[in-house]
């Protein structure tokens, strides 16, 4: 069995011609979605300077990838998120709730620096594929 490679262009090339990396890659019965961020692939610009408008961006970009990957948010089994800033934690606790209702997926949370300047979240997250025996 070979993974499967799911590239949408939504971000993944960085300025590169190709994209230098995929948005997802599905294997057996697990979809795992590459960091997304909160950067508009048409300019590759952040999104917004605001943390709950980049959040709320990149839980769209991840809708649209587990789409693809043939799974869903029901499917969700482990988001991690990447903050710039343990002041937005509280916002990220009230996007998850209103996002994943209970019961909610495994989540770690960890404070980091970007090298994208102004970029406040980052997730990765890993998901159970449609129809597989969940």
């Amino acid at each position: 069995m070979s993974p499967q490679h799911i590239t949408l262009g939504t971000g993944s090339t960085f300025g590169a011609d190709q994209p230098v990396l995929s948005d997802a890659v599905g294997f057996a019965d697990l979809v795992l979605l590459s960091g997304r961020a909160p950067v508009d692939p048409a300019t590759l610009e952040l999104v917004s300077s605001r943390f709950d408008e980049q959040a709320q961006f990149v839980l769209r970009n991840v809708g649209e990838v587990l789409a693809a990957a043939g799974s869903s948010w029901e499917l969700v089994l482990r988001v991690e998120c990447f903050l710039a800033s343990a002041s937005d934690f509280p916002a990220w606790n009230r996007i998850w709730c209103e996002r994943f209702k209970p019961p909610r997926p495994a989540r770690t949370t960890v404070l980091t620096g970007f090298t994208v300047p102004g970029m406040l979240i980052e997730l990765q997250v890993t998901a159970a594929r449609a129809g597989t025996g969940q």
